[in-house]
């Protein structure tokens, strides 16, 4: 799915190639998730697809129970070789992927108070196989899907700076940075 796709740098003009984008950016809230006990953001990522003039944010989160996905797609029209407009067209909830075992952490820390969470593991061995039944039902829906409505569906951004391994974006959504993947970047 990984395909090769194209965005404007607005340095030189012209067209350069870029494939998928880790996104680290104002998303304050959700990266606020990470935050919270046993729930943590595995993946914030943007696909831009120019032949077919579209862009899907997606966001993988996981916990010791499931890992659940969701994104939005949206259609886009170049401006200017460093503008675009953007108009969000679908939401999609991706059902849970429940995890065949069920692993939480020895201990916990909440509000500085370290939790030990080993009674809780041992319990809930013998429950393993029903969990690993009914993950497999759960997982096996299809994915939700909505239009999203209303007027605030459009949007522009304006890529302040692009390179091989890096993008920083602005647009009336926030200020977006963003990183290739596969760049060295992502190790550091």
């Amino acid at each position: 799915m990984s395909s090769t796709v194209r965005v404007f740098s607005p340095s030189r003009g012209k067209p350069s190639l870029a494939s998928w984008y880790t996104a680290f950016s104002e998303l304050l809230p959700l990266l606020a998730v990470g935050s919270i006990p046993l729930l943590k953001v595995d993946k914030i990522s943007q696909a831009i697809n120019t032949s077919s003039l579209t862009i899907e944010n997606s966001t993988t989160l996981s916990s010791p129970v499931a890992t659940v996905s969701f994104s939005a797609s949206a259609a886009f029209e170049v401006r200017s070789p460093s503008r675009i407009q953007v108009e969000f067209k679908e939401g999609k909830l991706n059902p849970p992927e429940i995890k065949s075992s069920i692993n939480f952490p020895e201990n916990l820390e909440i509000f500085g108070q370290k939790l030990n969470l080993s009674p809780v593991q041992q319990s809930l061995s013998p429950l393993q196989n029903a969990v690993a039944s009914i993950g497999r039902t759960i997982s096996s829906q299809p994915s939700l899907k909505a239009p999203i409505p209303g007027e605030r569906t459009k949007s522009w951004l304006l890529i302040t700076y692009l390179d091989k391994d890096f993008r920083i974006s602005r647009g009336d959504g926030g200020l977006f940075v963003l990183v290739k993947e596969g760049s060295p970047l992502l190790n550091e």
